[in-house]
Parts: structure tokens; sequence; C-alpha cells
């Protein structure tokens, strides 16, 4: 099975922020929960825009 391009984008937003505490869970996480979080990085991502 091929790994989703979101995927990559997810792992690098919990990389750039440390502070969500999601980095180490990540492999844990469900296709739906790892969504979710993603959708909360993002979100993160515009808010503090090119910091």
């Amino acid at each position: 099975m091929n790994r989703p391009d979101w995927l990559n984008e997810l792992e690098a937003l919990a990389i750039r922020f440390p502070q969500a505490g999601v980095s180490a869970d990540l492999a844990a996480l469900s296709l739906a929960e790892a969504w979710g979080v993603l959708q909360y990085l993002r979100t993160l991502a515009q808010t503090h825009g090119a910091q």
C-alpha cells in the first residue's frame, strides 16, 4: 500500500510545530485521526504564517 501524500505534509508540520506534541504519536494514529491532526496543524501554519 502506498503512503498518501498528505502524510508527508503531516510529518513536516508535526516537526515544524513540536509544541503540538504529536510527533511521538503519529505512528499510532488511525488515518482518520491523522487527518484531523493535519487539519489542526494546517490551521496553526496559517495562523503563524512563515515564522
